[in-house]
């Protein structure tokens, strides 16, 4: 592989990316020569006229060939922001995604209305990369977390996720499916948390070949209608002694009413409420005893 000019490198990145059909090939060739070059934007427009190393060309070669049969960016580098933090990721975990931030932000607001700062035990299932479970860690110290994932290695994942900032000590990380561990131990829980698989089974081969190709099914299949994990989790609540405080689902943006409805039951009186994303959908369920 020769050396090539970094302009060049970026104009056959944009074309190859345009020619495989992807959505932003001129964001996305910038974001490869970023992460390749480790520089921020400015940085990057300054070497302009800089060569990329044979190494370097050859990695970018590779990566251009990856991402033209589909496979998300975040995989090709094995990492994703979140809350301003890098979090590892590999094909066996969901990539995190921006609008799950405000499910962490409205989790934080909620803990400091209803606790302040007293120690509580808060769970949350369906972990995967424990994104959910590290930032809240995090972000309000009081807590004692329980991540539960049903993947094996999804929850190696999270563990190293959580060595890496520093929370492995407030972080329990159970392999187990919904809330059966904690059930069958009687645990008191003063949070529940998740953003299960919420879309229909039928609807996964119609999704973006770059999702339902590479991330993994298990975190994406809600069952026929998308809302089975919602029924599981909201039933096995009722069973507990002493149901949660609080209450927090990510949703698909067409399932805010029949989530709302299967959290009203969880226990009287429960003050249930719908939250939208940035673009206007539901995409959050709140209940509050």
């Amino acid at each position: 592989m020769k050396e090539q000019l970094i302009r060049a490198a970026y104009q056959t990145a944009v074309s190859f990316l345009r020619n495989h059909g992807v959505a932003s090939p001129e964001f996305e060739a910038e974001w490869l020569l970023r992460r390749l070059l480790h520089v921020d934007r400015t940085r990057f427009f300054m070497m302009w006229e800089e060569k990329l190393t044979a190494d370097q060309s050859a990695q970018l070669e590779q990566w251009l060939k990856r991402r033209g049969e589909g496979e998300p960016l975040q995989y090709l580098f094995g990492s994703q922001e979140f809350y301003g933090r890098e979090f590892i990721v590999t094909p066996d975990v969901l990539i995190p995604r921006p609008e799950t931030e405000l499910l962490v932000e409205e989790v934080c607001h909620q803990i400091g209305i209803i606790f302040g700062e007293k120690p509580i035990h808060l769970v949350d299932v369906g972990t995967g990369s424990g994104a959910i479970a590290i930032t809240l860690a995090l972000e309000c110290p009081q807590l004692r977390v329980t991540a539960i994932d049903l993947s094996i290695p999804a929850l190696q994942i999270a563990k190293e996720n959580a060595k890496r900032l520093g929370v492995s000590k407030q972080i329990q990380f159970v392999q187990g499916d919904y809330l059966t561990p904690l059930l069958q131990n009687e645990n008191k829980l003063d949070v529940l948390v998740s953003n299960p698989p919420y879309i229909p089974t039928e609807t996964i081969p119609k999704l973006e070949k770059q999702v339902r190709h590479y991330e993994p099914r298990l975190a994406l299949d809600g069952g026929s209608d998308g809302l089975t994990p919602y029924r599981v989790l909201t039933k096995q609540l009722k069973e507990l002694s002493a149901p949660p405080k609080l209450v927090a689902f990510e949703i698909g943006y067409d399932q805010g009413e029949e989530v709302k409805k299967l959290v009203q039951k969880i226990a009287k009186p429960m003050t249930v409420w719908v939250k939208q994303d940035w673009q206007g959908h539901d995409r959050m369920v709140f209940g509050r005893l």
